[in-house]
């Protein structure tokens, strides 16, 4: 990703691929608990802690990058009018996630902590498909624009911008007027 430090597109993969395993690895403990499905496997209780622990804290890092994001990869994207439809549904996910994560830590009413879990868990799942249509799109996007030698935005005409006028200076010392 342009603008962006070597190995920040993979940190941002592996934040994401972490949130993904460990909140499946929750997933089942969550549907027993806030839900009371009975299901066949669970992890045990100390493997639960880890796992958790890992989720939130995944969580916090994925809020960092993507304020990372924000400065230069989104607000580029929405002015140039690229992928506005995926990438404010995404951040409109993400963002409804970070929302529903502190609502399933501290509301204290039983059916509406269980609402938030299910939801949360829900937006996950929503989040990884949301994901996979923003780089698709945007990956497909890129490949006709260097087909075509610029940038793909049919949509937006050709701006000239003018160059600056160079400034001409005289090399010659200045003479003082007596």
């Amino acid at each position: 990703m342009k603008g962006y430090p070597n190995g920040f597109l993979t940190a941002l993969l592996g934040a994401l691929s972490l949130m993904l395993v460990t909140g499946l690895l929750l997933a089942p403990t969550t549907l027993a608990m806030r839900a009371d499905i009975a299901l066949a496997w669970r992890l045990p209780g100390s493997g639960r802690v880890l796992t958790a622990a890992l989720h939130a804290a995944g969580g916090f890092l994925l809020l960092l990058m993507v304020g990372a994001l924000w400065s230069v990869h989104m607000r580029s994207g929405w002015r140039r009018h690229r992928q506005r439809a995926s990438g404010l549904l995404l951040g409109s996910v993400l963002l409804a996630l970070a929302v529903s994560a502190v609502a399933v830590y501290y509301v204290g009413d039983e059916a509406l902590g269980a609402a938030t879990a299910i939801v949360h868990l829900g937006l996950g799942l929503l989040l990884a498909g949301l994901f996979g249509w923003h780089w698709l799109h945007g990956h497909r996007a890129r490949r006709r624009g260097h087909a075509h030698g610029r940038a793909h935005a049919p949509h937006l005409p050709h701006r000239h911008v003018p160059r600056p006028r160079p400034v001409h200076v005289d090399p010659s010392p200045a003479k003082e007027q007596a």
